[in-house]
């Protein structure tokens, strides 16, 4: 339900390293959608630079998908572009060993720890009554 909601943005409907169009990975470090051939790129970098999921075949941690809520194709490329990345589709290990991707980095999972703490503070719905019984 999340992933179909996300596709549903055009921005997200095409890779963001990449003109591939429909992408079927992901990158929940960065909040990203990217194709296969990508997303192998992205791989050979190391989890510490990105960690890459299947949108369709992998399990998801609640962070993760926060990340996607909160990130996107859109916000990733604006970001980028205004702090100086304006080719995006340079080579994969230049661009997210960029101080731009560190940053943005650092900020998207600020960002999506601020939401889920904001979640779990939330206050929860006492639970229902017991139906009453029929004698």
């Amino acid at each position: 339900a999340v992933f179909k909601k996300l596709y549903a943005q055009a921005e997200n409907k095409v890779c963001f390293d990449c003109p591939q169009k429909k992408p079927t990975w992901a990158s929940s470090t960065f909040g990203v959608f990217i194709c296969l051939d990508c997303a192998g790129g992205q791989r050979r970098l190391g989890t510490h630079l990105t960690f890459v999921r299947s949108v369709d075949m992998d399990e998801w941690t609640p962070e993760q998908l926060e990340s996607m809520k909160l990130g996107g194709n859109k916000r990733a490329r604006l970001y980028f572009r205004q702090h100086g990345v304006t080719d995006l589709h340079q080579r994969q290990d230049q661009k997210y060993d960029t101080p731009t991707a560190k940053t943005y980095k650092r900020e998207l999972a600020k960002n999506v720890a601020d939401s889920l703490a904001k979640k779990a503070a939330a206050p929860t719905p006492p639970p229902a009554a017991p139906a009453a019984k029929k004698e």
